[in-house]
């Protein structure tokens, strides 16, 4: 790691202990390595027009909510590319100091730990709602940043009673008072419902969809799903200037503002 890289990551961490109180035992620090073809654009293209645009949005993100808050990602269909772009705005995020926390919330089928590359506790996600472990003792911290890491080993089928109201306001509120942000990857928004059961408890949305990939005809019931939190529609897998690139690009706008 070069010296200069060492001098950015100490002045997160500096950044992170004046905003927070909470620290998270150095035990539970996991480095991460991204291998060949890996989409974890800030540590494998650092220079690159991605990184650029997941900035953007950051930017943007954080000019409608100064002071932080919880951001639901999802998509209209499987396999358009959320989890990916859930992990790396949620590194831009800590990137800049903001103290944030990567949620895999698709409990169906989880893919963080997966894309990350890291193996998550025996006790995860599912058993903090369970109410069987503790957010301190399910998160990992993630290569020193001020980005923890709740992930799941394994999906289950029917995850609907891990999803009301009385199991996420508690857990909610609980990350909210740790946090300047928290990211959440949740299921599609279509045909499940978990995406409606989790809406009245973060603050806005933003929706994944994929060039050339996702069905237009699935992009308005996404949207009207999200109603009035549909912050920022996402365009994933788009072609710019003579190159393609995995990323944020495009609409960058509330659906309000395009009407």
């Amino acid at each position: 790691m070069s010296t200069q890289s060492e001098s950015r990551i100490q002045h997160y961490m500096e950044l992170m202990k004046e905003r927070s109180s909470a620290f998270i035992p150095s035990s539970s620090i996991v480095q991460i390595e991204p291998g060949r073809g890996s989409r974890l654009v800030f540590m494998t293209d650092p220079n690159g027009l991605a990184v650029e645009r997941y900035k953007l949005l950051r930017r943007k993100l954080c000019a409608q909510k100064p002071q932080g808050g919880v951001l639901l990602v999802t998509s209209p269909s499987p396999s358009d590319g959320k989890t990916v772009n859930s992990i790396n705005l949620a590194w831009a995020l800590a990137e800049d100091g903001h103290r944030t926390c990567l949620v895999d919330l698709d409990l169906r089928a989880p893919r963080v730990a997966a894309e990350l590359a890291y193996e998550p506790p025996e006790d995860g996600l599912v058993e903090v709602l369970e109410g069987t472990s503790t957010i301190l003792q399910s998160m990992r911290q993630i290569s020193g940043r001020p980005l923890w890491v709740l992930g799941n080993r394994k999906g289950i089928q029917s995850p609907s009673h891990h999803l009301t109201a009385s199991v996420l306001h508690p857990f909610m509120k609980e990350l909210r008072s740790m946090f300047e942000w928290v990211i959440l990857d949740t299921a599609p928004a279509i045909p499940m419902s978990d995406v409606a059961d989790v809406l009245p408890h973060v603050d806005g949305a933003a929706i994944v969809v994929r060039a050339g990939k996702t069905k237009r005809s699935l992009i308005e019931p996404a949207l009207e799903i999200l109603g009035a939190k549909a912050w920022r529609v996402v365009l994933n897998d788009s072609f710019v200037a003579g190159s393609t690139y995995y990323g944020y690009y495009g609409y960058g706008a509330t659906r309000q503002e395009k009407r």
